[in-house]
C-alpha cells in the first residue's frame, strides 16, 4: 500500500511522511483523548515516575493521632490489671467508647490544635449508654467551631432500598461534618483528591455538593486550599507513615503526654483522628504502596494546604494532543532532511528520548504537573524504529555499492577497512592528491610473440598463458598491499599507498619488494611453461613516487578508480626503459630514497626520460 500510491511507485521521502503523519496522528489521540486500557499503561508509567522521585518532605502542620495497634495492645495490657485507668478503659477493641474520642479533643485543644477531624462515623446512639454520648457531645459543645466529624455515602445494602446513595451521619452531635468518600484508583484511574467525590461525582449522581473532611478541617483552622482540589490527584509523600504520627494511647496516657517529644508539634496544627489498625495489604493501593484511610485523609489534606496536588499538563486534551506531538514532529522531521546515517539517528533519538523522560520527572517534581510521557515515547521509538529501518536499508545500499566499486580494485581487507567509514570512502572516490608509488609491468617482446603465435594458430595457447601470467602478478601484488589500478593489454599498473595508505616509506618499500617477488614469481611460470614445451615470457617493471590525483573518473556511463599525474607518466616511460638498459627493474630518485634503508639499489646513471629531463635512475642490485 505505502509501496504504490493511485497505481503509481512512491517516493522513499513520501513513504516516511506517511509513515510519520499516521504515527503522529495517533500520538495526539492517544495523549489527549486515551482509551482506558492505555491510561491503565500509562499509570503505571506515572507511577515509576513517582518512585523514582521518591519521598519527599510533607509539611509539619499536619499531624495524625491514629487509633494503631500499639493503642489497642496497650488497652488490653491495662484491662488485665485490677484498676485500669480511666483513660484506658475500651480501647482494647473497636469501636472505641465516644468518651475516649471527647478526652483526645480535650487533650489535643489545650496542646495547641488549629483544627481536629476525626475520621470515624459515628452512626446512632453509642452500644455503651447515653453517658458515652453526653461526654461527647460535651466536648464538641466546648469547642464548637475546631472540631469535624465524618460523613459517608454509602451504597444501599437492602435491595428494596433502590439504587443510588445514602448518607450516613451522626445524628446526635452538633458539629461540621466532611465526607470520607474517595473515588477507588484502578482501571488507569489516578488517586484523586477528596473533593472531586464531594464536587464531581455527587453532582453526577443528582446529589447536592458535600465537602470532605479534609477540606473541613481546614476549613475548621481557617485555613485556605492553595490548588482546586476536584481537578487534583493525591501527590504522595512517601510510604506510610510520612507525615507526623503520634498513638492514641500516648496522648490519653496523662502521663506519656504531659512530656511526649511531639506534643509542641501541635501547636496550630490540623490534626486528623482515625483508625490505621492492621492495613498490610487492605489500604488503598499507591505508588508507595498500600495506604490506610488517614494516611490518604492527612495527604489530602496536606496537598491543600501547602497546593502541592497532581495535576496533568497542559490542561486541556487538544494541548496535551499538541504537546505530545512536539517532540515527535521534530525528531521526524529532523531525520527526514539532515541525515541517513543509522548511528546518528539512534544517538539523536536516545538524546530526545532522554531529554523527554528528564521533563517529565523535572515538572512532577518541581512543578506537581503530568507531562504525557508513554504516547510520545512509544511514538518515537516507532518513529526511531521506522528511520532506523530505512537508515540501515540505505546505509547497506551505500556500502554495497563502495563495496562493488573497490573490490574490481584493491584486497577485500583494504575494502573492508574503506567501509568502516563510509564518508571516507566516499570521498576517495570523488578524488584527492596522495602520496604514493606507482608501479608499471609490461611483458618484454610480447607484441611479436602475439603475432608469431597467432599466425601459427596458437591463439588461445596464447590467452590462457596471458591469463596465467596476470592471475599470477595480481597475486603478487595484493599479497604485498597494492591496488590494481588497471590493465592495458598486457601491462598491469599498480599503487601502493591508495586507496589507503600505511604510510609512505613502507608504501615505497612494499611496492620495490613487490617488483623483486613479481620476477620471481614470472621465474617460476616460466619453469613450468618450458617443461610444458611453451615459450617463457620476460617482463620490465617502472617504479615512480610521488603525489598524483586518486579518484573514480570518467563518464556517468563507464568509471574507473584510478591515479593520474606526472608520477604515473614516469613509471611507464621507466618500465619501457628496462628494454634499452636490459634489466628488469627501474625506479626513480624518490623511490630509492625512501626504500634505500631495506633493498640495496644500483644506480644505473642519467637518463634522458621524455617530459621529465635527465633524471638519476636506479636497478636492484
Amino acid at each position: 500500500m505505502l509501496g504504490r500510491l493511485a497505481g503509481r511507485p512512491v517516493s522513499r521521502p513520501t513513504r516516511l511522511l506517511l509513515l510519520s503523519g499516521v504515527i503522529l496522528a495517533a500520538t495526539g489521540w492517544l495523549a489527549g483523548w486515551p482509551p482506558t486500557s492505555w491510561r491503565g499503561w500509562e499509570r503505571i508509567v506515572e507511577d515509576e515516575l513517582v518512585r523514582w522521585r521518591g519521598p519527599r518532605q510533607p509539611p509539619a502542620k499536619v499531624v495524625l493521632v491514629s487509633i494503631d495497634d500499639a493503642s489497642l495492645q496497650q488497652g488490653a495490657w491495662f484491662a488485665e490489671e485490677p484498676n485500669p485507668p480511666a483513660w484506658a478503659q475500651g480501647i482494647s477493641t473497636l469501636p472505641w467508647p465516644r468518651a475516649r474520642y471527647a478526652e483526645l479533643i480535650e487533650r489535643l485543644q489545650a496542646a495547641g490544635a488549629a483544627s481536629i477531624a476525626i475520621n470515624v462515623v459515628f452512626e446512632g446512639p453509642s452500644g455503651r449508654g447515653p453517658q458515652d454520648d453526653r461526654a461527647l457531645a460535651a466536648a464538641l459543645g466546648r469547642h464548637r467551631g475546631q472540631v469535624a466529624l465524618a460523613a459517608e455515602y454509602t451504597e444501599p445494602q437492602d435491595e428494596q432500598a433502590g439504587a443510588g446513595l445514602g448518607l450516613v451521619q451522626p445524628d446526635a452531635f452538633t458539629a461540621a461534618l466532611g465526607l470520607t468518600n474517595v473515588m477507588p484508583s484502578g482501571g488507569g484511574e489516578p488517586v484523586r483528591h477528596p473533593e472531586f467525590f464531594s464536587q464531581v461525582v455527587l453532582p453526577a449522581q443528582q446529589l447536592p455538593p458535600f465537602p470532605a473532611l479534609s477540606s473541613m478541617a481546614l476549613a475548621q483552622a481557617r485555613l485556605p486550599s492553595l490548588q482546586r482540589d476536584s481537578s487534583r490527584e493525591l501527590n504522595f509523600y512517601g510510604p506510610e507513615p510520612s507525615l507526623t504520627r503520634i498513638p492514641a494511647w500516648e496522648v490519653l496516657d496523662p502521663a506519656r503526654w504531659g512530656r511526649h517529644p511531639k506534643r509542641a508539634a501541635l501547636q496550630g496544627a490540623v490534626v486528623l483522628v482515625g483508625p490505621v489498625v492492621s492495613q498490610g495489604g487492605m489500604g488503598s493501593p499507591t505508588p508507595f504502596g498500600p495506604m490506610s484511610g488517614l494516611e490518604m485523609l492527612a495527604t489530602a489534606t496536606a496537598n491543600s494546604l501547602v497546593g502541592d496536588g497532581l495535576a496533568p499538563w497542559p490542561a486541556v486534551p487538544w494541548a496535551r494532543a499538541l504537546v505530545a506531538m512536539a517532540p515527535v514532529l521534530l525528531v521526524a522531521l529532523v531525520f527526514l532532511r539532515n541525515t541517513t546515517k543509522l548511528q546518528w539517528r539512534m544517538s539523536a533519538l536516545g538524546v530526545v528520548l532522554v531529554l523527554q523522560l528528564l521533563a517529565g520527572y523535572a515538572l512532577l517534581r518541581w512543578g506537581h504537573r503530568w507531562l504525557p510521557l508513554l504516547a510520545p515515547i512509544t511514538a518515537l521509538v516507532l518513529v526511531g524504529g521506522v528511520y532506523g529501518v530505512d537508515a540501515y536499508l540505505v546505509e547497506g545500499r551505500e556500502r554495497r555499492r563502495l563495496r562493488r566499486t573497490f573490490e574490481r580494485y584493491v584486497a577485500p581487507s583494504v575494502v573492508s577497512e574503506i567501509l568502516s567509514s563510509p564518508e571516507d570512502a566516499d570521498a576517495i572516490l570523488r578524488g584527492r592528491l596522495l602520496p604514493v608509488t606507482v608501479l608499471f609491468c609490461d611483458l618484454q617482446g610480447f607484441t611479436t610473440l602475439t603475432k608469431r603465435r597467432s599466425d601459427a594458430g596458437q591463439t588461445q595457447h596464447l590467452v590462457e598463458q596471458l591469463n596465467a601470467y596476470l592471475t599470477e602478478m595480481v597475486e603478487v601484488i595484493t599479497a604485498h598491499g597494492g591496488t590494481v589500478d588497471k590493465f592495458i593489454g598486457d601491462c598491469v599498473v599498480a599503487v601502493f599507498g591508495s586507496p589507503v595508505s600505511r604510510g609512505v616509506q613502507e608504501e615505497a618499500v612494499a611496492a620495490v619488494q613487490c617488483a623483486q617477488a613479481m620476477g620471481q614469481a614470472l621465474a617460476q611460470l616460466n619453469q613450468g611453461w618450458q617443461l610444458k614445451g611453451i615459450e617463457p615470457l620476460g617482463n620490465g617493471i617502472g617504479l615512480a613516487s610521488g603525489e598524483v590525483v586518486v579518484g573514480q573518473i570518467g563518464s556517468p556511463r563507464r568509471m574507473e578508480f584510478t591515479v593520474i599525474g606526472e608520477k604515473v607518466n614516469l613509471a611507464a616511460r621507466l618500465e619501457a626503459l628496462t628494454r634499452k638498459l636490459e634489466v628488469n627493474v627501474l625506479l626513480d630518485g624518490a623511490t630509492m630514497d625512501l626504500a634505500r634503508a631495506q633493498v640495496a639499489f644500483r644506480p644505473m646513471g642519467l637518463q634522458p626520460i621524455r617530459g621529465a629531463g635527465d633524471i638519476d635512475v636506479y636497478t636492484l642490485a
